[in-house]
């Protein structure tokens, strides 16, 4: 794959795994969503709150640590699905908010092997 190939679907996948997740949960509940012009946006309002989560991944998958992305990945994907739904009763800062503290777990998995290897480096 190229690697402007593999920008556009890194690109792809970070915007639409939330709301092909929000849609996957209704369709799981039986129900199945209309896709007039209120759904269309409330999706594109829950497309970025994706971001988080799917930078911690890619970040995660860069740092040479592939399991711990599709672990990160498979945990705190469903979680942040139905945080977001919740959140979005209560508008859009919410939802955002809840997109962000759901990929910390993520974030601190990419940052402690770092901490580490440059606490080790200070004590030669």
């Amino acid at each position: 794959m190229t690697p402007a190939a593999r920008l556009a679907a890194g690109g792809a996948f970070a915007l639409l795994w939330l709301p092909a997740g929000l849609a996957g949960q209704a369709v799981a509940r039986g129900v199945v969503p209309a896709m007039d012009a209120d759904a269309l946006r409330s999706l594109a309002v829950a497309a970025p709150c994706g971001l988080p989560l799917a930078l911690a991944v890619f970040a995660l998958r860069r740092a040479g640590r592939r399991g711990a992305a599709l672990v990160a990945f498979a945990l705190l994907a469903p979680a942040s699905v139905f945080a977001v739904l919740a959140a979005g009763l209560l508008g859009p800062a919410a939802m955002a908010l809840g997109g962000i503290l759901l990929s910390v777990p993520a974030w601190i998995a990419w940052a402690l092997p770092r901490l580490a290897a440059g606490r080790a480096g200070r004590r030669r």
